[in-house]
């Protein structure tokens, strides 16, 4: 095995649009990160809430300004409201911010794809691509991973940024799970917009599509379940 980095930073978003959880182990499944986008707002009309509009999604910027979190397994959901409340799925001042024709909803066990998750998965991404990203934007320190909302960020060996694209098409052992990476992740308006510590920037998006194809970090399925941790040592054949 070829030695390719080590995980420095593990997430897990609860619900899709909110902001998550660093945790310092991940568990993964063959659907993914277990907990991860396995809940989500969903409208009348079956639309789930995003960043961005689309014919599976309904544009709810203002998710971004909630945090989710499990109390203790995945059907203990807390939300964090943007005024500090702290509440549970079906209480009142959910339904107020959200309104009388959204709930969330937890993805059926059952669920064929396309679930909650965006693409893929697993996301992954590079502390030196953020470092690059962070350069490419004009600034003095990386650009924040908050934007990008990865499930594993890797110090890869030797410090070149977008190292983990060249990964594409091969299987990678992270800790305790082995991972295929599969494509480059194509990246949306829910990278510049506002949430607590990080302002509104439209450059990220602008400067994506202006010298990376809109593209930042890579998806991976899971070939083998496990558990991930922090220091774990990340290598492939």
């Amino acid at each position: 095995m070829t030695s390719l980095g080590v995980v420095v930073g593990l997430a897990r978003f609860p619900v899709k649009s909110m902001r998550g959880e660093d945790r310092e182990r991940l568990d993964l499944d063959a659907r993914g990160v277990l907990g991860d986008r396995l809940w989500a707002l969903r409208y009348a009309d079956g639309k789930i809430g995003s960043g961005k509009s689309h014919r599976r999604f309904r544009k709810a910027p203002w998710l971004i300004e909630c945090a989710a979190a499990y109390d203790d397994t995945a059907d203990a959901l807390s939300v964090h409201l943007p005024d500090g409340a702290r509440v549970a799925p079906g209480d009142p001042g959910l339904a107020e911010l959200c309104g009388p024709e959204a709930e969330l909803v937890r993805e059926a066990p059952d669920a064929e794809p396309p679930s909650y998750q965006d693409q893929a998965p697993v996301s992954i991404v590079s502390t030196a691509s953020l470092r690059a990203l962070g350069r490419l934007l004009g600034d003095d320190v990386p650009a924040d991973i908050r934007r990008f909302r990865k499930n594993i960020v890797i110090d890869a060996d030797g410090d070149e940024p977008w190292a983990e694209e060249g990964w594409t098409g091969r299987e990678v052992r992270v800790g305790g799970v082995l991972l295929r990476i599969t494509e480059r992740v194509p990246r949306c308006v829910m990278t510049t917009l506002p949430q607590p510590g990080v302002p509104a920037d439209g450059r990220v998006l602008k400067t994506l599509s202006e010298t990376r194809d809109m593209r930042f970090g890579v998806y991976a399925e899971v070939v083998t379940p496990g558990a991930v941790e922090l220091g774990d040592r990340v290598a492939a054949n």
